[in-house]
């Protein structure tokens, strides 16, 4: 069964729950984290980080509410209750409220489990024992150290051995529910060992927004007590180092030290030392949460801080008589538990990569000597080469390294600012500089460092720049003139309303007008000459119509007489 998994959420440039996983079980595919399922504990760290609650969680909700129906439901009530609800009475009100055959408190199954875990020790010799009543523990210990596995105490947890009990006593077709604070608690239920036992596992958030749904709330409902309530021993169970004090004696007599951890770092510290040998003779309490199960991942938000919780389970303790639970009933304890307990599990093999391949990742990302490994986890990983290995196993990318994209980012808008052709300045609302480029200093014969922080108009004019800040619009393809600089210039102004400030882009046209007017003068010195040019010709024109009007005249009359001496000699010969 599959018990985590994330929604479709906006996880680009996020990868919260990447840095905040303990053992890496999250791949980003196409933008979007997924759970590697080999690898997760179970933990639920990473829906506690997630900031856009994009939390997949499988749920029995809805066969708990058909169970109510028609089957005898059994809560077994987590002991964390007590520090998380203000008036923890009220839930137990609650669950009857809504049709719950008996309520009875996981930690009563706890003080059996003590016993298990006392005579485990008497008669077993271990360099170390580790409890097992944290399912993401021993999922940490199967997957990611299995040269520890012996020391786990090979006990069922409270969980698992009341669910046993609630069957011998309520009959096997009862509907036996756990709920607490834990979502890893999902898993262990599922796995194969104990299929069957506990029929549904529902956390206290869960709970709260099923009654939400019903537009009802805890505090609706009249206070009640539990059909069975455990004892001191049993009732520190939740807290951090709640289980050590039934068992110190026992790990005492074997020469041990006893030592809680909670929280995933003290845990993987912790462990890390032991399989290197630099600890050994400990019986540890091992937590995966920080402050044990009062500060589990499945917790109303209502519910106040980890310290308000704390305080209010040693309130509740400090009210109970009693340091061990009578039970009413006689249970087949040898029937229920033995030192026969399976943790799920498989050590996770992780890729073996070279040296060569490791190195072409770190130079994709910068990387290309020993002092440019940050180390800085922003990308999730604690060191470089790590996410090198990521990279190479598929589950991670290379613009996940925070470092290096904003190096790139900066190289290339340096490089922009730095070689543009253009004049650029950068203005805050004050009018002051914030920034200006090699060009501007050129155009404007003043260092950068000298105007820095200065008012815009030791260089010019600041009207239009106040009108871009003021009105909150860009000035687009404006000419402007300098004449103190001899400067043409085309501007445009960017009002960048997110920080106050106006970016000025100025393409510089002087040469472009310059060229522009002798081109001007050039057309008109040219239309000028071809204007005289063709005066010149319309008074040639004249002058050759005039001469040639002259000679035709004289030819006209030289054949005219011609034709008068002809015709006389025409009529002297008649």
């Amino acid at each position: 069964m599959k018990v985590l998994d994330f929604y479709p959420a906006n996880c680009k440039n996020c990868y919260k729950c990447v840095r905040n996983c303990p053992v890496k079980a999250i791949r980003i595919v196409d933008d979007q984290a997924q759970i590697i399922d080999e690898k997760c504990i179970a933990c639920g760290k990473c829906f506690l980080v997630c900031p856009q609650n994009a939390r997949n969680i499988h749920t029995d909700l809805f066969s708990f509410e058909d169970a109510l129906k028609s089957r005898k439901v059994i809560i077994s009530v987590a002991p964390s209750y007590h520090g998380i609800y203000d008036q923890p009475d009220k839930l137990i009100g609650a669950l009857y409220g809504i049709g719950v055959f008996a309520v009875e408190e996981t930690a009563v199954a706890a003080e059996a489990v003590t016993d298990l875990f006392n005579r485990y020790i008497d008669s077993t010799e271990r360099n170390n024992y580790i409890t097992s009543c944290c399912p993401s523990v021993n999922l940490m210990i199967k997957t990611y150290y299995p040269e520890l596995s012996d020391y786990l105490l090979p006990i069922d947890s409270p969980m698992e051995l009341h669910g046993k009990m609630l069957k011998q006593v309520y009959g096997q077709d009862a509907f036996v529910v756990f709920l607490g604070p834990c979502i890893s608690k999902k898993y262990e239920a599922s796995t194969q060992q104990y299929n069957g036992i506990i029929d549904a596992v529902i956390s206290f958030e869960e709970l709260d927004m099923w009654l939400k749904n019903k537009s009802l709330t805890v505090d609706d409902f009249e206070p009640q007590k539990p059909s069975s309530q455990a004892g001191k021993v049993g009732g520190k169970y939740p807290r951090d180092g709640g289980i050590l004090p039934g068992i110190k004696n026992a790990a005492k007599d074997k020469g041990k030290t006893i030592l809680a951890v909670h929280g995933f770092t003290e845990c993987m510290e912790l462990f890390d030392a032991i399989k290197e040998g630099q600890i050994q003779n400990v019986c540890v309490e091992a937590n995966i949460c920080h402050g044990a199960c009062l500060g589990g991942p499945a917790i109303p938000k209502n519910s106040g801080t980890l310290f308000e919780r704390k305080i209010r389970l040693n309130n509740r303790l400090n009210d109970v008589v009693d340091e061990r639970w009578e039970s009413t009933v006689t249970f087949d304890f040898e029937a229920l538990s033995g030192f026969n307990r399976v943790f799920g599990g498989t050590p996770y093999q992780y890729p073996d990569y070279s040296e060569l391949e490791i190195k072409e990742v770190l130079e994709k990302i910068g990387k290309y000597h020993k002092e440019d490994e940050l180390n800085c986890g922003a990308c999730g990983y604690d060191t470089c080469r790590e996410k090198a290995k990521s990279v190479l196993e598929g589950i991670s990318h290379l613009e996940m390294c925070i470092p290096n994209m904003r190096m790139k980012a900066e190289r290339l808008s340096n490089v922009i600012f730095e070689v543009s052709p253009n004049i650029l300045i950068l203005l805050d609302k004050n009018m002051r500089v914030v920034d200006m480029n090699p060009q501007g200093e050129k155009a404007f014969n003043i260092s950068v460092s000298r105007i820095k922080g200065k008012d815009i108009s030791m260089i010019m004019t600041q009207e239009d720049f106040k009108y871009a800040i003021e009105n909150k619009e860009n000035i687009i393809g404006k000419k402007i003139h300098l004449p103190n600089y001899n400067l043409k210039l085309m501007e445009y102004l960017m009002y960048i309303e997110e920080h106050q400030l106006v970016l000025g882009i100025f393409s510089n046209v002087t040469d472009v007008e310059k060229r522009s007017e002798e081109l001007t003068e050039l057309k008109l010195n040219t239309l000028k000459t071809v204007n005289n040019v063709i005066d010149r010709q319309m008074r040639v024109a004249q002058e050759i119509a005039g001469l040639l009007g002259e000679t035709t005249a004289e030819a006209k009359i030289a054949l005219l007489n011609l034709k008068n001496i002809v015709e006389s000699e025409e009529g002297e010969m008649k």
